[in-house]
């Protein structure tokens, strides 16, 4: 018998410790988690447990004094790390990884975000009201649905999005989880879902609301977290698996995360079995670096590219944008409600067009043509346009 375990999600997620291990070091501060379960897998004599995703900054120790357990370790998937350790704040350490160009234009676009809208931030870290929790997880939800069908695709983690609905409310309670949120107002506009251990942050779910685009919010939420870790005394953010390019670009660490191939000795089947498992997992890796492989993620990124880049032009077609010198008359035009679903697909061109002018939404009004289908007007201070759908 052949079993996978996930000792990233026991861990970080459940709170607890697989049973073959006695104890987990966090090598960043030396503090040793004693496994204090104990629960026993059926099968342990005489089936073979592949455990995946245990993090470079931590040691599971499998108990080979008391037990029969023993273990084959590979290293078959990379991780994205922040080590915040050699840094003072959260500037020193764009100053040092981003670089002046990259670090320039996010800090842009923040300022450009902040003078656009009525922004504030919110780390809901060792309490959360139960009507807030259920508000931002409905909200959260919904945005990454709306990121993932824009995609065309669907996110990992509806597949167990019950489960993480039902056991993050008591982790943030109890400081194992939290949600970094942004508002503008009252609204969500990013929500992030990260867990914790001692001083270790794991960003396990980042998601924002695609109608702000423009204004890059995925790389903002990074800066603002980044701060809040500093003041938290957080030394190592996890952003784990999976070589993305927005990962190169933040994290200073590029490390493989292990994989414990446990068998017990007693059984000679198991130790061939588990061997086995372990050249083959050594190999796949191997292959995986190959120039095959290279070619083929640059085949799917340059797919990707031109379905991005065809969703972008049927977006940009579908909109006809004319500057206009005055607004018609009060009996041609009415005024428009942007909070109401119903006008949800203006949202990303009147903020993108708050973008391009630096408009703050107060200063913002937007109208329906009442002689011509589908036209519409965003009146600003210094600017006034036609949307022509």
């Amino acid at each position: 018998m052949i079993k996978k375990m996930n000792f990233f999600f026991e861990f970080f997620e459940k709170n607890s410790i697989l049973p073959f291990y006695e104890e987990v070091n966090n090598r960043t501060n030396g503090q040793i988690s004693v496994n204090k379960s104990i629960e026993k897998i059926v099968g342990s004599k005489s089936g073979v447990f592949v455990v995946n995703f245990i993090p470079p900054y931590l040691d599971a120790k499998i108990n080979i004094q008391n037990t029969s357990y023993r273990a084959f370790q590979v290293k078959p998937r990379t991780g994205f790390i922040m080590d915040l350790s050699p840094f003072p704040n959260a500037d020193e350490y764009l100053k040092s990884h981003l670089g002046s160009k990259n670090r320039r234009n996010i800090l842009s676009r923040l300022k450009r975000l902040e003078s656009c809208f009525d922004i504030t931030y919110k780390c809901y870290f060792g309490e959360i009201d139960e009507s807030e929790y259920e508000f931002l997880f409905q909200e959260f939800e919904l945005m990454i649905g709306s990121r993932f069908e824009q995609r065309g695709d669907e996110h990992v983690g509806f597949q167990r999005w019950d489960d993480y609905k039902e056991s993050v409310y008591d982790l943030i309670r109890n400081k194992r989880a939290s949600l970094f949120v942004i508002y503008d107002q009252k609204k969500p506009i990013v929500i992030n879902l990260n867990y914790h251990y001692q001083n270790i942050l794991d960003i396990a779910i980042p998601s924002y609301d695609i109608d702000y685009s423009k204004f890059g919010l995925g790389q903002i939420v990074l800066v603002k977290q980044l701060e809040w870790c500093f003041q938290n005394d957080i030394k190592m953010v996890d952003m784990r698996w999976g070589d993305l390019p927005y990962k190169r670009l933040w994290c200073n660490k590029i490390e493989e995360y292990k994989c414990d191939v446990v068998y017990n000795k007693n059984n000679p089947t198991n130790l061939i079995l588990a061997f086995t498992i372990a050249k083959y997992l050594n190999i796949k890796k191997s292959m995986g670096k190959s120039k095959l492989q290279q070619l083929r993620l640059k085949f799917l990124r340059k797919n990707r590219t031109k379905n991005e880049t065809v969703d972008k032009v049927d977006v940009v077609a579908a909109i006809r944008i004319e500057d206009m010198a005055e607004l018609p008359s009060n009996d041609q035009i009415r005024a428009l409600d942007l909070s109401k679903n119903e006008y949800q697909f203006l949202r990303n061109p009147v903020y993108n067009y708050q973008y391009t002018h630096s408009a703050h939404s107060s200063d913002i009004d937007v109208y329906s043509l009442d002689n011509e289908e589908m036209s519409y007007i965003i009146a600003g201070k210094r600017k006034l346009q036609k949307l022509i759908l």
